[in-house]
């Protein structure tokens, strides 16, 4: 996809059909493709290569992804490509932004995570950091979430290059996306400031290689509880910590019944905004009130839910209900709410010129969204449309002996292939 390769394309074109058009390229090379794919039983070998390098780094979100990105910044520069890094404060972890060619026109910005979840606790059938071959499957931490999108994109690097388009590519690889979402901001920050623009972006997340226009979003808050103490065979003198928080993840229960029999959107597997506790915390021993108790909650909220309302409530009640019992006894008493989590829902945006680019290459299925959470709606709401696709299946994910297929990664290179050739034909016609 060249120049010398895309000039004799375009004059064989000239000659037998007229002027090239997209939908004409578009049939050609879907036709290619699904040839290929009877063909093909294993990825490029440079794919794979770059995958087992990926899993190699134990970029587990505690630890630094340094040597992760100083990786790809030199794989990018041996080919003449700057990367643009920001750093988190310390200065452990950073993001990198790569431009590939020197195009004008808004591009297609291809989004991955760097970081992977812990290992601790799992039973791995070899090292998880290590990428092993076995039946048609790689293994290793990170191979489905989401090194293998990030392996894939950067072996058509080359391939970028050599179509020489007047709408680049750009590469997004953040970190601490595991955790919260949370250095993608910084880079986004970066690329306001260089004033990039993008067309729209591809967040590599596993997703069987269909496109996914939503997900939901989610917060989570640590909830830290303070009452007063006592000897447990005078309870009237205390405020007990645990007793208050129940009475707390009680009122919770009951709004997620609400919100289970509210708004609903039946492209989620499950249809509704979830509210849940997921971690307790409280007591010192069996003959003394607690004076104190933590517990964490989240919801996964929909679309087209307001989150401030649900936030709201969850205040009145504390505020109006819970506290004024608690201070009657102990002036003291206290209930702090802060935010361990915090990424937007995403909805694709109607008639986004992403979502058609990648509805002609993705492999069809039925319109859905997912309820897992996704950088995509952060970059939609900085004003680039996003979509979710990538190689993998979610349920490999974050688990023992986690893997990708190789026909996964096979239909990725594939897709991309077919980004390329799009954005290609576009200039050819273009030109005309």
């Amino acid at each position: 996809m060249g120049s010398r390769f895309g000039n004799f394309l375009q004059s064989v074109f000239e000659r037998t059909y007229g002027p090239p058009t997209t939908t004409l390229l578009q049939t050609i090379l879907r036709t290619k493709m699904l040839l290929n794919q009877s063909r093909r039983s294993l990825p490029d070998q440079h794919s794979i290569n770059l995958l087992r390098q990926l899993v190699s780094f134990d970029t587990v979100s505690r630890n630094s992804n340094l040597p992760m990105i100083e990786f790809i910044q030199d794989y990018l520069a041996k080919r003449q490509i700057n990367s643009r890094i920001t750093y988190d404060r310390e200065r452990r972890k950073a993001n990198l932004f790569a431009t590939i060619g020197s195009g004008k026109k808004p591009g297609i910005v291809l989004s991955g995570h760097t970081d992977v979840v812990p290992i601790d606790g799992q039973e791995w059938a070899s090292d998880p950091f290590v990428l092993r071959d076995q039946d048609g499957r790689y293994y290793g931490r990170g191979a489905c979430d989401m090194k293998g999108f990030i392996a894939i994109a950067l072996a058509k690097v080359d391939a970028m290059l050599e179509a020489d388009l007047d709408a680049p590519f750009h590469l997004a690889f953040s970190y601490d996306e595991e955790v919260g979402c949370i250095g993608v901001h910084k880079m986004l920050d970066d690329l306001r400031e260089q004033n990039v623009p993008a067309l729209g972006c591809i967040v590599g997340e596993p997703t069987n290689m269909q496109m996914k226009t939503g997900h939901k979003g989610k917060r989570a808050f640590r909830c830290v509880v303070t009452g007063r103490s006592s000897h447990s065979s005078t309870p009237d003198a205390a405020v007990n910590a645990i007793e208050y928080s129940t009475e707390l993840i009680s009122f919770l229960r009951t709004q997620s019944k609400e919100l289970e029999n509210s708004l609903r959107d039946h492209l989620f597997d499950v249809p509704y905004t979830t509210l849940t506790t997921t971690m307790f915390n409280g007591g010192i021993a069996t003959n003394t009130i607690p004076a104190s108790c933590e517990f964490v909650f989240e919801y996964r909220y929909l679309p087209a839910q307001d989150p401030t309302q649900i936030d709201h409530r969850i205040q009145h009640f504390i505020a109006e209900v819970l506290l004024p019992q608690m201070q009657e006894k102990a002036q003291e008493a206290a209930i702090e709410l802060s935010t361990c989590i915090d990424y937007p829902a995403l909805e694709t945006p109607s008639g986004a010129e992403i979502q058609q680019i990648v509805e002609n290459w993705a492999i069809p299925g039925e319109q859905s969204k997912v309820g897992f959470g996704t950088e995509a709606g952060i970059f939609t709401n900085f004003g680039i449309p996003s979509v979710v696709c990538g190689p993998g299946d979610i349920n490999q994910a974050h688990r023992p002996d986690e893997f990708v297929s190789a026909q996964q990664l096979i239909l990725c290179e594939d897709f991309i292939d077919g980004l390329i050739w799009e954005m290609w034909s576009r200039k050819a016609a273009n030109q005309d």
